[in-house]
């Protein structure tokens, strides 16, 4: 009996060692790091449990998304700068644009008179007469118009490219879109002038009256869109640098200019300091900034 319980208890303490070194060795086994095993078909798999990467996954989301109240307020927040930003840049950018359309119409109306000039054969008397020619410091007397003029205004014209004229009706005929008049602009800065009072002040430019503008004066539309408002051409005009777009005014991209010279040397655009539109800038201020640029 004793020795049966001897061989018992000797199998028990064989058991619970094979256990507990069973258990080790899973303990082992779990500190040292998976690595990935070959399959008899040369195969890799990862050791790894697919419920522990599909946990490991779900938590990695978790930390890096955004909630529904964070998304709204960054949200909101970038909308209020871009509306506090955006009509400030957009202003610059328009600015900008209607510069540069400027710059090319003024480039194009000084080549157009220098090659009229050059076809023509000399300088013809149609300009107003100034000081200095290279300076165009202003004005000094009353222009020069004489048969001269005529021949000179077909071939500068010709040499501007035209490809529509309207000589009356110009508004109707969908050459002009509509413009203020000089006398809109008075009574804008001064609402207490009545129609006629603001005529009789302007009444020194008739051809920029709104009435003789769109119903009465001639207009001429270049190829590439570009609107002559032929007061006195080329003696004095304006020009919307471009044409039938917007905004149609006064100072953004409507002009006026003279042509100027001494009789001694080429006619030169002048522009003028006449009246513009709240926020415009003269003829003469928009040249001057051509100028400022290149400093």
């Amino acid at each position: 009996m004793i020795g049966k319980d001897s061989g018992s208890e000797a199998g028990i303490t064989g058991i619970e060692s094979n256990i507990l070194h069973r258990k080790v060795r899973r303990a082992e086994d779990r500190r040292m790091p998976r690595t990935p095993f070959r399959h008899s078909d040369g195969s890799q798999s990862l050791s790894m449990p697919i419920n522990s990467i599909s946990h490991f996954w779900r938590q990695k989301r978790c930390k890096a998304a955004f909630t529904l109240a964070e998304v709204l307020i960054t949200l909101g927040i970038i909308g209020i700068i871009a509306a506090m930003t955006l009509p400030s840049l957009i202003n610059k950018a328009e600015k900008m644009i209607l510069k540069n359309q400027f710059k090319k119409t003024y480039s194009t109306l000084t080549q157009a008179l220098l090659k009229s000039e050059v076809d023509i054969g000399f300088t013809p008397q149609c300009y107003y007469p100034i000081n200095d020619a290279s300076s165009a410091s202003g004005l000094t007397g009353k222009g020069y118009s004489n048969q001269d003029c005529a021949v000179f205004r077909e071939i500068l014209l010709k040499n501007l490219n035209v490809s529509q004229t309207c000589k009356g009706n110009a508004y109707p005929k969908g050459c002009i879109p509509k413009y203020k008049g000089f006398e809109d602009i008075a009574m804008e800065k001064n609402p207490d002038l009545s129609k006629e009072e603001a005529l009789e002040q302007v009444h020194s430019q008739p051809g920029f009256q709104q009435q003789t503008m769109l119903y009465e004066g001639t207009a001429y539309v270049l190829s590439d869109g570009v609107i002559i408002i032929a007061y006195s051409f080329p003696m004095i005009f304006a020009v919307d640098v471009n044409g039938n777009k917007g905004p149609n005014k006064w100072g953004y991209d409507l002009f006026s200019f003279f042509s100027g010279g001494t009789g001694k040397s080429n006619i030169i655009l002048i522009g003028s300091p006449y009246s513009v539109e709240k926020g415009g800038l003269t003829t003469k201020e928009m040249i001057k900034s051509l100028y400022d640029d290149k400093k």
